[in-house]
């Protein structure tokens, strides 16, 4: 499968069927170039504007937003339910959290996961193969909470989201930090990743959105 990035939250994965998902398209107030690509389905972890702007989408793709199962493709996917901070969604609400099954890969994309996970919900991701994880704190967790969940969920390979970058202006940390701590990789916008080249790849990564 491929995997590409538009920056913030938003991922393209497309799989060797051809069934292709987009992850929590932003709008035109975040800063990057609009998420317009064709896709099967889009998955949003919750309905804020920078993470819910399916209209920008080609085609007419299937929205999964709610805990539970689908299947889309040859993709079997898992939502799973938390919370966008620390108070159980008092200050921000749900975040549904998506695992990723296709081409045997398992892929988690933990949308503005704002709290450390339990033990139940780590059960319930399951091994993770790789981990697309919010590391730019006051919205989600930051990049040391970061740190913590990678270890608790033990991905083969993570890549940061939502964080600052000098196009976007929220008021959040950059991804310093999360390099620091796990000496993670940059890589180009789009990677391709199988069982085979999985191994070579870098065990955390941030990918450019250019």
């Amino acid at each position: 499968m491929k995997l590409r990035y538009y920056g913030h939250s938003c991922f393209l994965m497309t799989f060797s069927d051809g069934t292709s998902l987009v992850t929590d398209p932003f709008d035109e107030t975040v800063g990057y170039p609009l998420c317009e690509c064709r896709c099967d389905a889009v998955l949003t972890s919750h309905d804020h504007f920078d993470h819910n702007h399916v209209s920008s989408l080609k085609g007419s793709p299937v929205r999964v937003c709610e805990p539970g199962r689908a299947r889309v493709g040859g993709v079997e996917i898992m939502g799973v339910e938390s919370f966008h901070d620390d108070c159980r969604g008092a200050k921000r609400g749900k975040n549904v959290m998506f695992r990723v099954e296709g081409d045997g890969l398992r892929l988690v994309h933990l949308g503005d996961l704002g709290h450390l996970l339990t033990p139940g919900q780590i059960a319930a991701l399951g091994p993770v193969d790789v981990l697309m994880i919010p590391v730019g704190g006051v919205y989600t967790i930051d990049s040391r909470q970061a740190f913590q969940t990678m270890q608790a969920v033990s991905p083969r390979m993570t890549v940061a989201m939502h964080f600052k970058t000098p196009v976007n202006g929220f008021p959040m940390m950059d991804a310093s930090e999360f390099l620091r701590l796990t000496a993670a990789a940059s890589l180009p916008r789009e990677i391709e990743i199988t069982r085979q080249t999985l191994e070579s790849l870098p065990h955390a990564a941030v990918l450019s959105w250019q």
